[in-house]
């Protein structure tokens, strides 16, 4: 079925569903029916203050904490499966409408911004494990959100917002999860466990702490080798504590202190081999060694050297805010997080010695204030303006190496040690300014100052081959200033209907190549910058039983930041490709057709290509490459963009018999094939994925609910990224291809318990 057919179908069900009970609706229902089976308002903080979703000026995915717990979404790669416009490669790299960084450097940026309780998050790549616990909603905002979200956000931002403490009532949760995937070979367990409790201290005073512990099972099977350390289980550990004070109805203070560590490589580094390239090192060593063949369903590898990861992430943030006035709101939010890193990774996937060795130890912390002014709604003017500062640090030692089977331990490798801070500093403001009551014009602008420095030293160890140059210590030092902006309109023509159209100017700041690809580089890696134009229109239909929204956009990238394997050198070089342009729709439904039936939606349509990207290097045997590898990818699409995405939930509450609310759900996935290298190559294609799944449970008067589970039901097997093999694309100029695995991989299936007090 094409991608036409799909959305066809799936629009004519919804609306054949919807249609036959609102016509009796409208004629025999009072109001206090219809209010009862409407779709129920989502109050967001898009745009840094309480909204009605349906009143703000911008393309808002939102998957609450119902919609998680329903699901099983444990992480924020999972989210995937529930937002059309979101994706990830792994190693929580992601993107949002075709653009993000996809590079797994901490060093840089995302252009997909992580914030957690208006806490702006430097390094999502580690910093956002295990924060899906105890979640009112996570809101991911489409297009670029720097302006008022503290930092880079570029291509869109994940917004996520816990629960907060409650000074009037004792209350609380715990549940478990069990779960079994249906891999092969082998089968692998896991569970998760959660815990919450809220306790009023005093009447002004409250503490909420909330813990995880999860254990899962790896998708890929280590079936041969015996590494002297492996962590094969991701095994998670959360707890955060929070504490609400609000001495007066016109201030409060918030605090937060959370810590997670995560241990073993299941889920992030489940890497097998899809193909194997003749005349290559890796083909020999699988056939004849292993016994494990390559194929797009392979879920076996080998490995004769530490296979371990360890995160460990902390950090506390203080939120004061006091009224000083019936329309002024004074907040200021400070904050300090940090993580712990140390990895190891056998980088050749089979039990010889070829590329054994690839460790990483890192050390991060960040410091941010911000502080704000806001003017309520209900005047001409409201809006708000404040102050940014942000200031990190990033140690990191990392080395790579083996004998590429020559026996000599140290053959052939390359080291990194570096030291990278940054400081950024930033002004910014958006007023919304009402020339009527259904016509209101907005307007906001950020200047930026970052600055950034680099401490480098590479390949001080002796190899006979040497991955990039021996270079001396360097030192770098690279400064901009930018000015974002926003400007748009909104018209509200009746209650339920709201279009807007904006133009906004983002930005993502500059970063280094922390390793030297070729002797003499500039490190510096440029700021990237976009324009984006939306239009749009939210909608509430049928008595409000129909919530429709649909947003159409065209984002051009300046200077696009994007990362590829110079195969001569052995190094994975950033650079600034020329041009991006994304464009395409934005389609989301909530539907209330039959009380108790509830019907969630989406829909991205996308074209998202490089425009320019001269410079851009080549694929092995690519027909069109330069004498010095290199091509323009002018018309390619970006990495791992879909052209067509959409998602589907239906939950059905059945009415209460005996005390007992049973309830079935169901939901689908569908996108199109996507490609993982910024060059085309068409050994990084990977076909359409399909998804479905469901579950089925029963809620009490005593609440308490059980249900089970599948996930994947129809056990598509499907990686979470493809690649080129380092060994032998750098050694033998052999395609070999590695492909990643996830937790959406394969089917799951399991059994959850949860009781709420």
């Amino acid at each position: 079925m094409d991608v036409a057919s799909r959305v066809a179908l799936l629009l004519a069900s919804g609306i054949m569903v919807l249609a036959a009970p609102t016509v009796g609706a409208q004629t025999t229902s009072t109001p206090a029916d219809v209010d009862a089976d409407a779709v129920q308002d989502i109050v967001v903080t898009a745009q840094r203050v309480s909204q009605n979703l349906q009143k703000v000026p911008l393309a808002v995915s939102v998957v609450d904490g119902e919609q998680l717990a329903s699901r099983k979404l444990n992480d924020l790669a999972q989210l995937t499966v529930a937002v059309p416009s979101f994706q990830t490669s792994g190693d929580n790299a992601f993107a949002i409408r075709g653009v993000g960084s996809l590079l797994f450097q901490a060093n840089i940026d995302s252009s997909v911004g992580v914030a957690v309780d208006e806490v702006s998050l430097g390094v999502p790549l580690f910093m956002s494990n295990g924060i899906l616990d105890d979640i009112a909603r996570v809101e991911v905002l489409q297009g670029p959100q720097g302006l008022l979200f503290g930092r880079n956000a570029s291509a869109g931002l994940l917004n996520v917002v816990s629960n907060r403490p409650r000074l009037d009532r004792v209350e609380g949760a715990a549940s478990v999860q069990m779960d079994w995937r249906d891999k092969v070979p082998g089968n692998a367990l896991g569970f998760v466990t959660r815990g919450t409790i809220n306790l009023p201290l005093t009447p002004t005073l409250a503490l909420r702490v909330n813990a995880l512990y999860s254990d899962q099972g790896p998708i890929a099977d280590r079936v041969v080798g015996q590494p002297a350390k492996s962590d094969d289980d991701q095994r998670r550990l959360a707890g955060r504590a929070k504490l609400l004070f609000e001495p007066t109805d016109r201030a409060s203070l918030y605090v937060i202190g959370d810590y997670s560590k995560e241990r073993g490589i299941g889920g992030i580094f489940d890497r097998t081999f899809r193909s194997a390239g003749p005349n290559g090192f890796i083909a020999p060593a699988l056939a004849t060694v292993d016994r494990i063949f390559p194929n797009p369903k392979n879920l076996r590898y080998g490995a004769d050297a530490d296979m371990f990861r360890s995160v460990d992430t902390y950090g506390v943030s203080a939120n004061a805010a006091v009224n000083l006035g019936e329309k002024l709101t004074l907040t200021n939010i400070s904050a300090w997080r940090s993580y712990d890193l140390s990895l190891a990774v056998d980088t050749d996937g089979t039990s010889v010695d070829l590329l054994n060795i690839n460790r990483n130890v890192s050390h991060y912390d960040q410091y941010s204030n911000e502080l704000r002014i806001a003017l309520a709604p209900g005047g001409v003017i409201d809006g708000q303006a404040g102050l940014y500062g942000f200031y990190s640090v990033l140690d990191q030692d990392s080395v790579l190496q083996g004998s590429a089977g020559t026996g000599i331990a140290n053959y052939i490798g390359r080291d990194v040690v570096f030291r990278q801070t940054l400081r950024s500093l930033a002004a910014f403001g958006q007023l919304q300014f009402h020339l009527s009551p259904k016509l209101q014009i907005i307007a906001g602008a950020r200047i930026t100052d970052d600055r950034i420095h680099i401490d480098t030293r590479q390949n001080r160890f002796a190899y006979v081959v040497t991955l990039g140059p021996r270079t001396p210590p360097a030192s770098q030092t690279y400064s901009n200033t930018n000015l974002s902006w926003k400007f748009g309109a909104q018209l509200d023509p009746t209650e339920d209907i709201t279009a807007y159209a904006t133009y906004s100017r983002g930005y993502k700041g500059p970063s280094f190549n922390q390793a030297f690809a070729v002797a003499g580089q500039n490190l510096v890696i440029g700021p990237e910058t976009v324009g984006d134009i939306e239009l749009g229109v939210k909608t509430a239909l049928f008595d409000r039983r129909l919530r429709l929204n649909v947003a159409a956009f065209r984002e051009d990238f300046q200077d696009f930041q994007v990362s590829a394997l110079n195969i001569a050198t052995g190094i994975n070089a950033i650079g600034n490709a020329g041009s991006v342009r994304s464009q395409g729709i934005e389609v989301t439904i909530n539907a209330r057709p039959l009380r108790g039936l509830t019907l969630n939606a989406g829909a991205t349509f996308l074209d998202s290509r490089f425009r320019s990207f001269v410079g851009s290097q080549c694929y092995l045997g690519q027909p069109n490459c330069l004498a010095n590898g290199t091509f323009d990818a002018k018309g390619i699409r970006t990495p791992a963009s879909a052209r067509f995405t959409g998602t589907g939930q239906l939950r059905y509450d059945f009415p209460e018999s005996r005390r007992i609310t049973p309830f079935v759900e169901a939901n689908y996935t569908h996108r199109s094939s996507v490609n993982f290298s910024s060059n085309g190559s068409p050994l990084t294609l990977l076909g359409a994925f399909d998804s479905i799944g469901a579950s089925i449970g029963l809620r009490t008067q005593h609440n308490l609910e059980l249900s089970i589970f599948c996930k994947n039901c129809n056990n598509d097997v499907t990686p979470t990224v493809l690649g080129y093999d380092s060994v032998d694309a750098v050694l033998r100029r052999v395609p070999t291809i590695v492909q990643g695995w996830g937790y959406n991989s394969v089917r799951t299936i399991g059994f959850t318990a949860a009781y709420r007090f």
